[in-house]
Protein backbone atom coordinates (compact mmCIF):
# COMPACT_ATOMS: atom_id res chain seq x y z
CA UNK A 1 0.00 0.00 0.00
CA UNK A 2 2.94 2.24 0.39
CA UNK A 3 3.75 3.06 -2.74
CA UNK A 4 0.04 4.08 -3.80
CA UNK A 5 -0.06 6.32 -0.81
CA UNK A 6 3.32 7.56 -2.47
CA UNK A 7 1.69 8.32 -6.00
CA UNK A 8 -1.63 9.86 -4.27
CA UNK A 9 0.97 12.10 -2.29
CA UNK A 10 2.64 12.78 -5.61
CA UNK A 11 -0.26 13.83 -7.33
CA UNK A 12 -1.63 15.48 -4.45
CA UNK A 13 1.77 17.66 -4.49
CA UNK A 14 0.87 18.84 -7.94
CA UNK A 15 -2.86 19.93 -7.82
CA UNK A 16 -1.39 21.92 -4.95
CA UNK A 17 1.35 23.37 -6.96
CA UNK A 18 -1.54 24.62 -9.33
CA UNK A 19 -3.53 25.82 -7.01
CA UNK A 20 -1.04 27.96 -5.33
CA UNK A 21 0.10 28.84 -8.43
CA UNK A 22 -3.36 30.14 -9.47
CA UNK A 23 -3.86 31.86 -5.87
CA UNK A 24 -0.76 33.53 -6.61
CA UNK A 25 -1.92 34.78 -10.09
CA UNK A 26 -5.17 36.07 -8.40
CA UNK A 27 -2.55 38.39 -5.89
CA UNK A 28 -0.79 39.40 -8.56
CA UNK A 29 -3.99 41.24 -10.09
CA UNK A 30 -5.16 42.24 -7.24
CA UNK A 31 -1.81 43.96 -6.45
CA UNK A 32 -1.64 45.74 -10.14
CA UNK A 33 -5.42 46.81 -9.22
CA UNK A 34 -3.96 48.50 -6.05
CA UNK A 35 -0.76 50.17 -8.04
CA UNK A 36 -3.08 51.18 -10.59
CA UNK A 37 -5.39 52.92 -8.29
CA UNK A 38 -2.40 54.35 -6.61
CA UNK A 39 -0.71 55.99 -9.66
CA UNK A 40 -3.97 57.12 -10.56
CA UNK A 41 -4.59 59.03 -6.98
CA UNK A 42 -1.30 60.16 -7.44
CA UNK A 43 -2.05 61.50 -11.22
CA UNK A 44 -5.00 63.49 -9.78
CA UNK A 45 -3.20 65.79 -7.26
CA UNK A 46 -2.73 63.26 -4.24
CA UNK A 47 1.31 63.52 -4.73
CA UNK A 48 1.13 64.30 -1.06
CA UNK A 49 0.38 60.18 -0.46
CA UNK A 50 3.74 58.37 -1.56
CA UNK A 51 3.64 55.75 0.54
CA UNK A 52 0.70 53.95 -0.65
CA UNK A 53 1.76 53.97 -4.14
CA UNK A 54 5.17 52.56 -2.25
CA UNK A 55 3.89 49.60 -0.31
CA UNK A 56 1.39 48.62 -3.80
CA UNK A 57 4.53 48.75 -5.55
CA UNK A 58 6.30 46.33 -2.59
CA UNK A 59 3.46 43.92 -2.63
CA UNK A 60 3.26 43.30 -6.78
CA UNK A 61 7.42 42.87 -6.08
CA UNK A 62 6.49 40.25 -3.52
CA UNK A 63 4.16 38.49 -5.29
CA UNK A 64 5.94 38.48 -8.54
CA UNK A 65 8.83 36.93 -6.56
CA UNK A 66 7.21 34.78 -4.27
CA UNK A 67 4.71 32.71 -6.89
CA UNK A 68 6.05 28.90 -6.90
CA UNK A 69 7.61 27.54 -10.25
CA UNK A 70 5.53 24.51 -10.96
CA UNK A 71 7.95 22.04 -12.81
CA UNK A 72 6.59 18.69 -12.09
CA UNK A 73 3.98 17.04 -14.13
CA UNK A 74 1.59 13.92 -13.86
CA UNK A 75 3.55 11.85 -16.88
CA UNK A 76 7.00 12.37 -14.99
CA UNK A 77 5.34 11.34 -11.41
CA UNK A 78 4.00 8.08 -13.22
CA UNK A 79 7.35 7.65 -14.89
CA UNK A 80 9.11 7.84 -11.50
CA UNK A 81 6.69 5.27 -9.94
CA UNK A 82 6.85 3.02 -12.78
CA UNK A 83 10.58 3.25 -12.01
CA UNK A 84 10.57 3.29 -8.44
CA UNK A 85 8.32 -0.44 -9.08
CA UNK A 86 10.08 -2.07 -11.42
CA UNK A 87 13.62 -1.29 -9.25
CA UNK A 88 11.81 -2.69 -6.09
CA UNK A 89 10.16 -5.50 -7.27
CA UNK A 90 11.02 -9.01 -6.31
CA UNK A 91 9.03 -12.00 -6.87
CA UNK A 92 8.05 -13.63 -3.26
CA UNK A 93 9.61 -16.88 -2.40
CA UNK A 94 6.57 -18.19 -1.85
CA UNK A 95 5.42 -18.17 -5.18
CA UNK A 96 8.16 -18.90 -7.64
CA UNK A 97 8.04 -22.82 -7.37
CA UNK A 98 4.37 -22.97 -8.65
CA UNK A 99 1.31 -24.12 -6.74
CA UNK A 100 1.52 -27.06 -4.40
CA UNK A 101 1.35 -30.34 -6.95
CA UNK A 102 -0.68 -31.32 -8.40
CA UNK A 103 -2.37 -28.11 -9.28
CA UNK A 104 -1.82 -26.18 -11.71
CA UNK A 105 -1.95 -22.06 -12.82
CA UNK A 106 -3.89 -20.59 -15.20
CA UNK A 107 -3.61 -16.60 -15.75
CA UNK A 108 -3.48 -13.91 -18.27
CA UNK A 109 -2.03 -10.21 -18.48
CA UNK A 110 -4.41 -7.49 -17.34
CA UNK A 111 -7.10 -10.35 -16.09
CA UNK A 112 -7.57 -10.39 -12.83
CA UNK A 113 -8.72 -14.05 -12.35
CA UNK A 114 -6.64 -16.63 -10.96
CA UNK A 115 -7.39 -20.88 -11.80
CA UNK A 116 -5.94 -23.31 -10.06
CA UNK A 117 -6.89 -27.03 -11.74
CA UNK A 118 -6.39 -30.75 -10.56
CA UNK A 119 -8.25 -33.70 -11.43
CA UNK A 120 -8.89 -36.24 -8.37
CA UNK A 121 -10.77 -39.50 -10.11
CA UNK A 122 -13.82 -38.67 -11.53
CA UNK A 123 -13.82 -34.88 -10.28
CA UNK A 124 -12.75 -31.80 -11.99
CA UNK A 125 -11.10 -29.68 -9.13
CA UNK A 126 -11.48 -25.78 -9.63
CA UNK A 127 -9.38 -22.71 -7.61
CA UNK A 128 -10.62 -19.54 -8.54
CA UNK A 129 -9.52 -15.89 -6.78
CA UNK A 130 -9.75 -12.47 -8.05
CA UNK A 131 -7.44 -9.92 -7.45
CA UNK A 132 -10.60 -7.72 -7.57
CA UNK A 133 -12.92 -9.62 -4.81
CA UNK A 134 -10.29 -9.80 -1.92
CA UNK A 135 -10.78 -8.68 1.64
CA UNK A 136 -9.73 -5.14 2.63
CA UNK A 137 -6.21 -5.68 2.08
CA UNK A 138 -3.72 -5.67 5.30
CA UNK A 139 -0.69 -6.73 4.71
CA UNK A 140 1.55 -8.82 6.64
CA UNK A 141 5.36 -7.17 7.60
CA UNK A 142 5.97 -9.02 10.89
CA UNK A 143 8.58 -11.28 9.62
CA UNK A 144 9.72 -9.36 6.60
CA UNK A 145 7.52 -10.63 4.48
CA UNK A 146 4.85 -9.00 2.15
CA UNK A 147 1.39 -10.82 1.49
CA UNK A 148 -2.09 -10.26 2.28
CA UNK A 149 -3.11 -11.41 5.60
CA UNK A 150 -6.79 -13.43 4.24
CA UNK A 151 -7.17 -15.04 1.01
CA UNK A 152 -10.54 -15.34 -0.52
CA UNK A 153 -11.01 -18.24 -2.82
CA UNK A 154 -13.57 -20.38 -4.23
CA UNK A 155 -13.56 -23.89 -4.35
CA UNK A 156 -15.75 -25.82 -7.48
CA UNK A 157 -16.02 -29.31 -7.44
CA UNK A 158 -16.95 -30.94 -10.68
CA UNK A 159 -18.57 -34.36 -11.24
CA UNK A 160 -20.93 -35.05 -13.99
CA UNK A 161 -23.52 -32.01 -14.44
CA UNK A 162 -23.44 -30.41 -11.16
CA UNK A 163 -20.80 -28.34 -9.12
CA UNK A 164 -20.09 -28.50 -4.96
CA UNK A 165 -19.05 -24.88 -4.42
CA UNK A 166 -17.42 -23.77 -1.41
CA UNK A 167 -17.09 -20.19 -0.82
CA UNK A 168 -13.54 -20.37 1.20
CA UNK A 169 -10.74 -17.83 2.96
CA UNK A 170 -7.45 -18.77 4.38
CA UNK A 171 -5.13 -16.76 6.21
CA UNK A 172 -1.97 -19.37 5.62
CA UNK A 173 -2.49 -21.25 8.78
CA UNK A 174 -5.67 -22.81 7.82
CA UNK A 175 -8.48 -22.62 5.46
CA UNK A 176 -12.26 -21.36 6.97
CA UNK A 177 -15.38 -22.12 4.63
CA UNK A 178 -18.12 -19.58 4.41
CA UNK A 179 -20.98 -21.22 2.60
CA UNK A 180 -21.39 -24.37 0.54
CA UNK A 181 -24.04 -24.67 -2.25
CA UNK A 182 -24.48 -27.04 -4.57
CA UNK A 183 -25.85 -26.19 -8.39
CA UNK A 184 -25.86 -27.19 -11.78
CA UNK A 185 -21.93 -26.78 -13.69
CA UNK A 186 -23.89 -23.21 -15.69
CA UNK A 187 -25.25 -22.05 -12.43
CA UNK A 188 -28.27 -20.99 -10.89
CA UNK A 189 -31.09 -20.25 -12.74
CA UNK A 190 -31.99 -17.11 -10.81
CA UNK A 191 -30.84 -15.46 -7.57
CA UNK A 192 -33.50 -16.80 -5.66
CA UNK A 193 -33.01 -20.05 -5.73
CA UNK A 194 -31.83 -21.72 -2.56
CA UNK A 195 -28.40 -22.23 -2.51
CA UNK A 196 -27.40 -23.67 0.99
CA UNK A 197 -27.90 -22.51 4.54
CA UNK A 198 -25.72 -20.62 6.52
CA UNK A 199 -22.57 -22.49 7.37
CA UNK A 200 -21.77 -21.39 10.68
CA UNK A 201 -25.46 -22.50 11.86
CA UNK A 202 -24.56 -26.24 10.64
CA UNK A 203 -23.40 -29.02 13.34
CA UNK A 204 -19.89 -28.51 14.17
CA UNK A 205 -19.06 -32.13 13.45
CA UNK A 206 -20.75 -31.20 9.73
CA UNK A 207 -18.44 -28.51 9.66
CA UNK A 208 -15.45 -30.39 10.60
CA UNK A 209 -16.38 -33.18 7.85
CA UNK A 210 -16.37 -30.53 4.97
CA UNK A 211 -13.06 -29.13 5.87
CA UNK A 212 -12.08 -33.08 5.89
CA UNK A 213 -13.95 -33.38 2.45
CA UNK A 214 -11.61 -29.92 0.55
CA UNK A 215 -8.54 -31.20 2.87
CA UNK A 216 -8.47 -34.68 0.93
CA UNK A 217 -8.75 -32.78 -2.37
CA UNK A 218 -5.67 -30.78 -1.26
CA UNK A 219 -7.17 -27.54 -0.42
CA UNK A 220 -5.04 -27.05 2.50
CA UNK A 221 -3.25 -24.38 4.68
CA UNK A 222 -0.06 -25.06 2.62
CA UNK A 223 -2.32 -23.96 -0.39
CA UNK A 224 -3.71 -21.22 1.70
CA UNK A 225 -0.39 -20.31 2.04
CA UNK A 226 0.51 -20.06 -1.40
CA UNK A 227 -2.73 -18.10 -2.77
CA UNK A 228 -1.86 -15.60 -0.13
CA UNK A 229 1.06 -14.44 -1.64
CA UNK A 230 0.14 -15.34 -5.31
CA UNK A 231 -2.74 -12.71 -5.39
CA UNK A 232 -0.24 -10.19 -3.88
CA UNK A 233 2.03 -10.99 -6.49
CA UNK A 234 -0.53 -10.50 -9.02
CA UNK A 235 -1.27 -7.20 -7.69
CA UNK A 236 1.62 -5.84 -7.67
CA UNK A 237 2.54 -6.84 -11.36
CA UNK A 238 -0.93 -5.71 -12.95
CA UNK A 239 -0.51 -2.22 -10.78
CA UNK A 240 2.60 -2.12 -12.51
CA UNK A 241 1.32 -2.58 -15.87
CA UNK A 242 -1.18 -0.16 -15.02
CA UNK A 243 1.38 2.69 -14.22
CA UNK A 244 3.26 1.81 -17.66
CA UNK A 245 -0.33 2.38 -19.65
CA UNK A 246 -1.47 5.36 -18.01
CA UNK A 247 1.98 6.90 -17.92
CA UNK A 248 1.42 6.22 -21.89
CA UNK A 249 -1.66 7.77 -22.32
CA UNK A 250 -0.85 10.79 -20.25
CA UNK A 251 2.24 11.36 -21.99
CA UNK A 252 1.37 11.30 -25.54
CA UNK A 253 0.86 13.59 -28.05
Amino acid sequence: MAQRQRLMRGIAGLLSQQQSQQASCSQLLMASAAAASASASVATGLSHQPALLLRAGSALRSVTTSAPTFNGSLSSLLREEVDYEKKNYERPAQVTGGPPAPFKLTEAPGDTLLTLTRAFGSEEINVDLHVNSQPTPEFDGEDGDEGINVVAFNVSVAKGDRVLLFECESDGNSVNINHVSLEPKEGLASESMYSGPVFDELDDNLQGQFAKYLEERGITAELGEYLRFLIYDKEQREYQNWLSEVEKFVGSK
